[in-house]
């Protein structure tokens, strides 16, 4: 077992330490509570991306069988990651309480500032001159502030300013100071330093290259200015806000990597190098919606990373239990859902309102994928105005007149040609659209015998097939009256799948521990109700409440399951017995009687 230094730990080490420590953990210890907030804490600190330390703890989860987390258990350790492998092997005996102790020094470290650095600007044309030269030991006089704080070897920005100057303005590059505060005036506030050039930018960085980058704002004398004062040469940044200006030079003028290298410690160029947060300018025209601006831009930068950077490697993991877990399904009826969608290649997911089909057809997908990978993944909606040239190609309008554009399917099929893994093409109300018309002759590409076939389809003069590997799950609403058989056709090519209440799941039991004493009263009334509709001729089954009105992120209390009730559920049962006034008063009544 090796005794454990942190200062001689690099950043991920220390991460990988803390990750190790909370897999070794049960679930059920105390101790456990502070997993995420410390991880979230370092993933601020570190700027290392959230899905990184949340999946070295998940591969970490899987080393230990006592701790009630299945983990990641796709591949040995080793292979996933040889310095996640190093800190298990060096660590993984250690006593837990020693271990605690450690963490607590990380975390702690974390939380603090960190070191001061700070922001030198001159006017000066013989400072200048010998800034530009990186010459060493450049005297900068003029200082009356922040005596105290410097030190020999502490690392400061070097900023040029000056009315109309003869060189271009602005953040120029990086020093060390050299010599201490001296030649203290008689004030006892006025005084010199001298600062070694370390490195030089191509050009000065000025506040409007610092726009894009979001923690470079307010960094006192560089950045846009809120509270600097002009005539102060001087300032402090904190050590988070220099990381920030630090990684936005670095990927201003790339040319300084080796420099910064040499100037800096380890951890601190693993911080500048880490994850940050850029803007992206987006035109918005008077009015506009701004995410519809946003959307439309990246739609047409032609690039996926802009839209979703996580990799297949990084993508959280989902198993079959999670799935059972989050949908309240039996575990019979999820494999027999998912040999029907492995057989037939499309299914639909039928059943009442409130009985979750589109929560549980992405998860369908992510639990079939073993990851919640959303690359793979696309959903639509069907409505009575949607056609074939909105679903796979057609003519659209343009300011200038039509042109022929692809519909999503049309895309996604293309995409999954390219790819070996599963893809999912969701469509939501899928009965709520003529189907004949919106899938044309992909009636018979979609069939499973089909796949891989080609067709020269409408508007295209060239061979188009749905590859092997898509699947199409469509959700249906048995509830509604407005809408038309699906015809047989279609019918045909579709495996069918009901999904039922949930009321009497034992993980529907635990969803709810917590809430208010009035909700078990309502859910006994609702499981009767049930029945009733059942049992009516002109409803039937399929016209059952769901479980999903009743599913939060946080236990029900009394003011919500008034809502639910009074909000949701009664005006649904007087639409479906609105000619029978004596049930809507039968079954009113009970409901909020159950809520006295």
């Amino acid at each position: 077992m090796s005794t454990v230094n942190i200062n001689e730990m690099s950043i991920r080490e220390k991460t990988s330490f803390v990750c190790l420590f909370f897999a070794r953990l049960k679930k059920s210890d105390a101790r456990y509570k502070n997993c995420f907030k410390y991880l979230k804490l370092l993933e601020e600190k570190y700027e290392i991306k959230a899905t990184t330390l949340k999946n070295d703890k998940q591969a970490y989860d899987n080393m230990f069988d006592d701790n009630g987390r299945e983990g990641w258990h796709d591949k040995p350790l080793e292979k996933r990651s040889k310095l996640l492998y190093e800190i298990y092997e060096a660590y993984k005996d250690l006593p837990l309480e020693e271990a605690e102790m450690f963490v607590e020094q990380i975390i702690h470290e974390a939380e603090n500032e960190g070191q001061p650095f700070f922001s030198i600007k001159t006017k000066d044309e013989k400072t200048v001159r010998s800034i530009l030269a990186k010459e060493k030991n450049i005297e900068f006089d003029g200082l009356n502030i922040l005596q105290d704080s410097l030190k020999v070897g502490q690392v400061v920005f070097i900023v040029l300013g000056g009315d109309k100057p003869a060189w271009e303005t602005g953040l120029i590059g990086m020093g060390v100071i050299s010599q201490a505060p001296y030649d203290i005036g008689y004030s006892g506030k006025n005084y010199k330093i001298k600062v070694d050039i370390k490195l030089l930018l191509d050009k000065p960085i000025k506040r409007e290259d610092l726009v894009p980058y979001r923690d470079t704002y307010g960094i006192i004398g560089i950045a846009p200015i809120v509270k600097w004062e002009p005539n102060q040469a001087i300032s402090q940044l904190s050590e988070k806000s220099a990381i920030a200006l630090m990684r936005a030079m670095l990927e201003i003028c790339q040319s300084i990597d080796n420099d910064l290298t040499d100037l800096l410690p380890d951890e601190i160029i693993e911080r500048i190098k880490g994850a940050t947060t850029v803007f992206v300018p987006v035109q918005v025209d008077y009015k506009e919606n701004i995410k519809e601006s946003i959307k439309q831009s990246l739609e047409e930068s032609e690039s996926e990373e802009l839209v979703d950077e996580t990799s297949w490697e990084d993508a959280e993991k989902y198993t079959s239990e999670q799935f059972l877990n989050d949908v309240f399904m039996d575990k019979s009826d999820y494999e027999t859902l998912c040999n029907l969608l492995d057989y037939k290649k499309n299914i639909i997911l039928q059943g009442a309102p409130g009985v979750g089909k589109t929560y549980a057809a992405k998860r369908l997908a992510y639990s079939i994928l073993g990851k919640k990978y959303d690359k793979c993944i696309d959903m639509v909606q069907f409505h009575q105005s949607y056609s074939y040239e909105d679903f796979v190609v057609g003519f659209r309008p343009t300011k200038d007149g039509f042109e022929l554009a692809e519909g999503p399917f049309y895309d996604f099929c293309i995409k999954a040609g390219k790819d070996d893994k599963k893809h999912f093409f969701i469509i939501d109300e899928i009965n709520r659209g003529n189907l004949s018309k919106i899938f044309g002759e992909l009636l018979m590409l979609i069939e499973a015998d089909k796949r891989n076939e080609t067709l020269k389809i409408l508007y295209k003069n060239k061979p188009f097939s749905v590859p092997e590997n898509v699947y199409i799950i469509g959700m249906m609403n048995t509830a509604d009256r407005s809408l038309a058989m699906i015809d047989y056709a279609l019918r045909r090519r579709f495996s069918f799948f009901e999904m039922k209440p949930a009321f009497d799941s034992e993980k529907f039991a635990e969803k709810l521990a917590g809430s208010c004493e009035k909700v078990n009263k309502v859910i006994r009334v609702i499981k009767d109700l049930n029945d009733a509709i059942s049992e009516d001729e002109t409803l039937g089954k399929g016209f059952q409440i769901g479980h999903s009105y009743f599913c939060f992120d946080k236990p029900i209390d009394d003011a919500m399951i008034k809502m639910i009730v009074e909000y949701e559920i009664i005006p649904l049962i007087n639409e479906y017995w609105f000619d029978e006034p004596t049930k809507i008063s039968t079954w009113t009544d009970r409901l909020r009687g159950a809520l006295a």
